[in-house]
């Protein structure tokens, strides 16, 4: 099993695997209720890259540490994180929330980055009066809800908060619990600022594009899209409508779509792969 180093990298909690490792670095970003702790497996499945995922502000171990609002935020302790550990070829890879970050990142560390690979994020979805910016604020504020009481064990967490994205998938139970372990305190509770997670899903959803910011950098964008979004009987969270709108705006990205959905792909083998692949 690949094992992590967990320290403080510019105030943020990060996970670093596989630290001795030749090549380009992975700096894996995640999504809105998410932590670190999600890319274990694309480490695994990298054993010959190094690769740094941090818990971003208002979630897991950096749950207490203070960032500027939204997405820019975000990007701005990324940065400060590379900088730190003086990361110059840098592979971004980012999930839901962290896919529409990764541009953002991308745009500040210029000629740092050798490629991007975007699993359900930097494509927006397509408009809908669900994404007008009231509408997603009164969502989210449901949607966290559960994430402010505290839960018995971690199998609890999985049953009642992730349970129908794995339905279909129980031979992934034991990496969700791993999630649900590392995310709650002693207590059992999440370690989540609920407000910050309302805010950054606004920002992410109905603020400005961040795709095109990658038009100015000459490096490959990979996106990986799921077929279904939080569980397997749903639509896509970003449609091959979205997709050719997101094309406009960067006519170089390439794309797939996996037998996945939103929570699943990150066990799917097409972001190593995608990682990999010399372009």
């Amino acid at each position: 099993m690949t094992q992590s180093e967990r320290r403080d990298i510019a105030g943020l909690t990060c996970a670093d695997w596989n630290a001795g490792a030749d090549g380009p670095t992975v700096l894996a970003l995640h999504g809105l209720t998410n932590t670190s702790e999600v890319w274990r497996a694309l480490a695994e499945a990298l054993p010959g890259s190094r690769v740094i995922a941090p818990d971003l502000p208002g979630r897991g171990g950096s749950v207490t540490t203070k960032a500027a609002p939204g997405l820019a935020g975000h990007a701005a302790e990324v940065v400060r994180l590379a900088d730190e550990c003086a990361l110059d070829d840098v592979v971004l890879v980012g999930h839901s929330m962290g896919g529409y970050l990764a541009p953002l990142v991308a745009a500040k560390l210029g000629d740092r980055v050798r490629k991007l690979v975007l699993l359900d994020g930097g494509v927006l979805p397509e408009p809908r009066w669900t994404l007008r910016r009231p509408v997603v604020r009164a969502q989210w504020k449901l949607i966290v809800r559960p994430l402010g009481r505290a839960f018995p064990d971690a199998g609890t967490f999985v049953d009642q908060v992730e349970g129908r994205a794995i339905a279909r998938r129980p031979d992934l139970r034991l990496h969700l619990l791993r999630w649900a372990t590392y995310l709650m305190d002693g207590a059992g509770r999440p370690r989540v600022d609920r407000a910050r997670l309302i805010d950054d899903a606004v920002d992410t959803l109905t603020g400005a594009p961040t795709l095109p910011l990658l038009a100015a950098l000459d490096v490959p964008v990979h996106l990986i899209l799921a077929e279904h979004d939080g569980d397997d009987s749903t639509r896509p969270f970003i449609t091959d409508r979205a997709l050719e709108a997101g094309r406009t705006e960067l006519p170089r990205l390439t794309a797939e779509r996996i037998a996945a959905n939103h929570v699943t792909m990150l066990f799917d083998e097409a972001a190593p792969r995608a990682v990999q692949t010399q372009d």
